[in-house]
């Protein structure tokens, strides 16, 4: 007859429950120094040249009118769809 192995002294329950702690306060730590960086003062930028500001304006234009006419175009309900992602299987490595 072989002797059972004596179970552990904490509970399924117990042990769950260290866990959860365990990794609220790792979750915490993190936390805090990202608090502590906030607090420093943020370096400043430099200022922008008015002809990047001005081409960023003109490109924020652009994307602006872009949208408005993907937006105002009429699809009847129940169009097909314009396309249909369907992921590669990744290339087997000879």
């Amino acid at each position: 007859m072989t002797a059972r192995p004596r179970r552990s002294r904490v509970s399924r329950r117990r042990f769950m429950t260290l866990v959860a702690g365990a990794s609220a306060a790792a979750l915490v730590a993190p936390a805090s120094a990202v608090r502590a960086a906030a607090r420093r003062p943020l370096p400043r930028k430099s200022a922008t040249p008015p002809a990047t500001a001005a081409e960023i304006e003109k490109q924020k234009k652009y994307v602006a009118e872009a949208l408005k006419v993907i937006r105002d175009y009429p699809l009847p309900p129940g169009s097909n769809m314009a396309f249909a992602f369907r992921p590669l299987r990744p290339a087997r490595k000879k």
